[in-house]
């Protein structure tokens, strides 16, 4: 009897030694909630012609030499006024013919509504030639040959220039500059230069034209 108690106990210690080194159950992890992936469209990559798009001011085909190529003896731009109410290239270039030269001294006229709609830009012969001006006359003769003159019609010693005029300045110049690569500090006036003359007038803002010529070729990005 002694040994059937002894054999007992001995079955009862393994079983339960076995049950202490048998591994034990581990929880069940939670189940995460669902996820859902956001999904970005992919960034379409940047095209270099496209910042040059952005960069140069939208130009007129009209402006265009009839060769198609802009000469690189333009370093400047020289901003005038006619001095006059009313005008036009037609009738500035008779006037400059009568006065024996060849032809219009200007590159380009912008109108102000009385001979030609308001802010309209003519384009002279000497552009589309590009031909040397007959505008800024100084003793080594630089602003005629390498500055593009641009006439704005009216007297702004007396008067402003309209808002289309001033629109037009604004993106010729800013056109002229970025085609001719002339830095907005090269867009100057006619006395500025020979300091004979009170052309283009002092309502004619030309800080203004430079900082908005400057801002056109140098947006932020």
């Amino acid at each position: 009897m002694r040994r059937m108690f002894v054999a007992a106990s001995l079955y009862a210690a393994l079983v339960a030694g076995c049950a202490t080194n048998q591994p034990q159950p581990q929880p069940r992890p939670a189940t995460p909630a669902p996820y859902r992936v956001r999904e970005t469209p992919p960034r379409r990559p940047e095209q270099p012609q496209e910042r040059k798009a952005a960069r140069t001011p939208n130009g007129d085909p009209a402006w265009i030499p009839s060769g198609g190529k802009i000469s690189q003896r333009w370093t400047t731009v020289v901003v005038h006024h006619s001095a006059t109410a009313k005008g036009s290239a037609r009738s500035f270039d008779r006037f400059h013919r009568d006065k024996g030269w060849d032809e219009l001294g200007y590159h380009f006229v912008i109108g102000n509504g009385t001979d030609t709609p308001d802010g309209m830009v003519e384009v002279g012969s000497r552009w589309h030639k590009q031909k040397h001006g007959a505008h800024c006359k100084t003793p080594d003769n630089y602003f005629n040959e390498h500055g593009i003159g641009i006439c704005l019609v009216g007297d702004f010693t007396k008067t402003r220039p309209t808002a289309r005029q001033l629109a037009a300045l604004e993106r010729l110049t800013g056109y002229l500059c970025e085609r001719c690569g002339i830095s907005p500090d090269r867009v100057v006036s006619h006395q500025a230069v020979n300091h004979k003359t009170a052309c283009p007038g002092r309502f004619l803002p030309m800080s203004s034209l430079r900082r908005a010529v400057a801002s056109a070729s140098n947006p932020p990005y």
